[in-house]
């Protein structure tokens, strides 16, 4: 008893000293200050974290306010302190947005946040650029339509019994208990202790799989139920448990072949009679989704009741035997209704029966998470039935089955399956609906399948890269165009039609305009791609566009945009253009550190075969000979970087003096040095004989190269070279070297002798033919001239020895080759003598 009154009386005494308290700050507001002793009032706002606002694109900063109030002598008459928000609207942002320079704005206009916090600033924009928007699944499903009749009860999950004993009655009660129970189901904190109820599961499966014939809005309010559960993974169980999925797929293949029934009624054709074609035999859901009778809840079936023949009677002229005749899910019924009334009914239908295919293939959407059931759907053939489901004009059904294709498009095998029952020519409608979500799935769809190289060209035959170009203004879909023009642009046949678009234009412009010190990579790779064409690089280079690209080229020293330029040089009708760039290409060659950029600029270079051009002062002016000389001459240097020195080297010759200015520094050595070490690189090699083919055009350069170097043995060498086109410029450069020096001509003329003859030269030796020593002459060659032969022997004219080797030949020759048939003046008319191709 004590205990109890000493804690009545400290709780009293707690309640008095409280009311004591604010008695206290009331006097201390209202009568201790006196409004006339406040002087000043004092604000401080201390930022706090940054966030991002879950549903707008903007930045919630949060800060702490403090005012105070201030009397004489700034004492502190009076102080509270707040948590704000502050929400930073950023409505501009896109996915093309640069966000360290939105975030410098946001920094200059909100003198809250600190210049310090710059880097988070732009990392929140980031996040907000790359966030998907949060759609609620279950209320976007519901707003497409008003399929689902609407009544005035609310539902109440205590009265869930009674739904379920309204789903054994007729048709309009279990229809009414699917609606009711629906709604249950669309609020997420019903859904576990639905997922625990077996008898609800167990009702809501057996009547889906009994009745879902009788009437399309009980179909649709029953699979809706289960797509509720569908939407989140850990229920994902349930589904499976009593395969809804395969009962989805049986549904959808019937509702696809009654719209076809109800079309051919409504345009007065006949019915189409082939069925889709199943790739595998699957059993139907009533197999696959038959519940033990042990399963099915007897206790809360009705338990009054009149079931007399006349009620059986009637179950039956309303089941699925009768189809939907008697139902209101037909066009026809027993009274006759005119083409109007029919026009009316049949749209109807048609509105209700895509609100079920749009509820089931989202179920079957959710559950596809799972990649062994999308590969039984696969089976079920799903493809078929999305792809008839473009047909549709319900947009809300058009993005599922474009969004569901698009994930189904990253297996090959199902993108084999779109691609053989012609996807691609009914995607070109979807481009012209008035949605943008529309149109930017089905363009996520068809850079899918864009991978694919016959895809893309039934893409550019059904007229979709007018229709891609012209997405190109629209900042929501300009990424994924980008994606898909570059795609398209792998085809060699394909970039010629760009130029009778505005792509090409279009593109450089927005290049040229990007903020961004790297521009989008995909954006150049494309320009690089659409510039291999003569038409597409004079699009690039007009109206002042090739000295901006030249000037943002050298500005941010990017090597990618480079390449492009160097592209464009490619090409008669561009490389005028260049002339006034050489002086700052020079430049770049002997001082950039970007070795990428070098290699680019090199190319450039190499491409101006302008007889305007002195090269020899270039390389003087700008000491390019060192520079070029070293990276032929380095350990350590790409290949790629010493293959376009060679190439340069090459272009420069043309210049006779700058030829001599070449033989004069010792760099055709270093290039006979660098074809020793790149022996089996065919384009190395190439470049390389070309580069001693257009020396051998000038005099001075021509006598340098045949009597200073080896670069005469090595073209010998090359003559059984397995390259063709090494093979024909190595004849080329024989050729002018017999015309120039006649020592060399000799030898030349022997070892093509034994070119032409190897095969026969090496039967002789292996028999070891022996001839007579009575006819034996001094004059007279080895049958095979090995070197020391060649470097010790003087060799006659083989005019003197070819008619003494004629008539001893004659008489006994039984081999194929007979080179001795020809005429003294011209003994090597039956060698394939390879004229020089000047565009290698």
């Amino acid at each position: 008893m004590l205990v109890t009154i000493v804690n009545l009386l400290s709780v009293l005494f707690s309640l008095i000293l409280i009311v004591a308290y604010f008695i206290y700050i009331v006097y201390r507001l209202f009568y201790s200050m006196d409004p006339e002793d406040a002087k000043f009032m004092r604000t401080d706002r201390k930022p706090g974290t940054l966030d991002v606002h879950p549903t707008l694109n903007a930045i919630v900063l949060n800060y702490e306010l403090e005012v105070q109030i201030l009397g004489d002598n700034e004492n502190v008459l009076y102080g509270e302190k707040r948590n704000m928000k502050k929400i930073i609207d950023l409505p501009m942002l896109n996915t093309r947005t640069d966000c360290n320079a939105l975030a410098k704005e946001v920094l200059a206009q909100c003198d809250l946040i600190h210049p310090s916090r710059l880097v988070e600033v732009e990392q929140t924009i980031y996040y907000l650029k790359k966030r998907k928007r949060p759609q609620s699944s279950t209320e976007d499903i519901e707003n497409s339509g008003k399929n689902t009749p609407t009544s005035g009860e609310v539902a109440n999950i205590n009265c869930l019994n009674e739904y379920i004993e309204l789903l054994y009655e007729e048709l309009p009660d279990k229809i009414k208990s699917s609606h009711l129970i629906l709604q249950l189901a669309r609020a997420p904190e019903n859904l576990e202790s639905l997922s625990k109820n077996e008898t609800v599961l167990s009702a809501l499966a057996r009547v889906l799989r009994e009745d879902w014939k009788r009437s399309i809005v009980l179909s649709t309010n029953l699979i809706f139920t289960f797509f509720c559960f569908s939407s989140h993974t850990c229920f994902h169980p349930v589904v499976l448990h009593y395969k809804i999925g395969s009962l989805c797929m049986d549904i959808i293949d019937f509702e696809m072949r009654r719209y076809e029934e109800w079309k051919a009624d409504m345009e007065g054709t006949k019915t189409p009679t082939e069925p889709f074609i199943i790739k595998k035999s699957c059993p139907t859901s009533t197999s696959m989704t038959e519940i033990h009778k042990s399963r099915i809840p007897e206790p809360v079936r009705p338990k009054s009741g009149n079931f007399n023949d006349i009620n059986l009677k009637t179950s039956m002229e309303g089941s699925i035997y009768d189809d939907l005749t008697n139902s209101t899910d037909s066009i026809d019924e027993k009274k006759q209704l005119t083409e109007e009334e029919k026009a009316k009914r049949y749209r109807t239908l048609i509105r209700k029966q895509e609100q079920l295919l749009r509820v089931a293939f989202y179920l079957l959407l959710n559950m596809a998470e799972d990649q062994t059931v999308e590969e039984k759907m696969t089976k079920r053939n799903i493809v078929v039935y999305l792809v008839k489901a473009l047909d549709r004009d319900n947009v809300d059904l058009l993005a599922l089955a474009v969004t569901f294709l698009k994930k189904l498009s990253l297996m090959q095998s199902n993108k084999d399956d779109m691609a053989e029952i012609n996807i691609v020519d009914k995607l070109p409608r979807l481009l012209q609906f008035n949605n943008a979500d529309l149109v930017h799935l089905t363009l996520k769809l068809l850079f899918n399948l864009s991978f694919d190289e016959d895809l893309r060209l039934k893409m550019v035959n059904n007229g979709l890269l007018p229709k891609f170009v012209s997405l190109l203004r629209d900042d929501r879909h300009q990424d994924i165009v980008i994606k898909l023009l570059y795609h398209l642009s792998y085809d060699e046949d394909v970039i010629a039609q760009f130029a009778y678009t505005d792509c090409v234009s279009l593109i450089t412009d927005m290049l040229l305009l990007s903020a961004a010190d790297q521009v989008d990579q995909v954006m150049v790779a494309l320009c690089i791609n659409l510039a291999i064409h003569p038409s597409n690089a004079q699009q690039m280079a007009d109206n002042s566009r090739l000295q901006s690209l030249m000037t943002r080229a050298f500005r941010y020293q990017d090597a990618l945009l480079m390449k492009m330029i160097h592209n464009i040089s490619e090409h008669d009708s561009t490389r005028a253009s260049f002339i006034e760039f050489v002086g700052d290409l020079a430049k770049a060659v002997t001082e950039s550190k970007n070795e990428n950029f070098v290699l680019e600029c090199l190319g450039v270079l190499s491409n101006l075969h302008l007889p305007d051009l002195d090269w020899c002062e270039i390389f003087k002016h700008f000491n390019m000979l060192a520079k070029l000389k070293g990276v032929i001459t380095g350990n350590n240097v790409e290949p790629d970087l010493q293959l376009q020195v060679i190439v340069l080297l090459g272009t420069a010759a043309y210049d006779e003096g700058c030829a001599t200015l070449l033989c004069d520094s010792d760099v055709i050595v270093s290039c006979i040095d660098l074809l020793k070490a790149y022996q089996e690189d065919d384009e190395m090699v190439l470049q390389i004989i070309y580069l001693f083919f257009v020396l051998l055009s000038h005099d001075v350069s021509a006598d340098y190269v045949i009597n200073n170097t080896d670069a005469p043995a090595y073209l010998i060498d090359l003559l059984l070279d397995n390259n063709k086109a090494v093979r024909k410029i190595c004849n080329t450069c024989l050729n002018i070297i017999t015309e120039r020096n006649p020592e060399w001509g000799e030898r030349i003329c022997i070892e093509r002798f034994r070119t032409h003859n190897s095969q026969w030269l090496e039967m002789v030796d292996s028999h070891q033919l022996q001839p007579d020593e009575d006819e034996e002459d001094d004059n007279v060659l080895p049958p095979y001239l090995n070197t020391e032969y060649l470097s010790t022997a003087i060799v006659p004219p083989l005019s003197e020895t070819l008619p003494i080797q004629t008539m001893d030949t004659k008489k006994n020759k039984d081999f194929e080759h007979d080179f001795y048939e020809m005429a003294e003046d011209s003994i090597l008319q039956d060698y394939e003598m390879e004229s020089l191709d000047l565009s290698l």
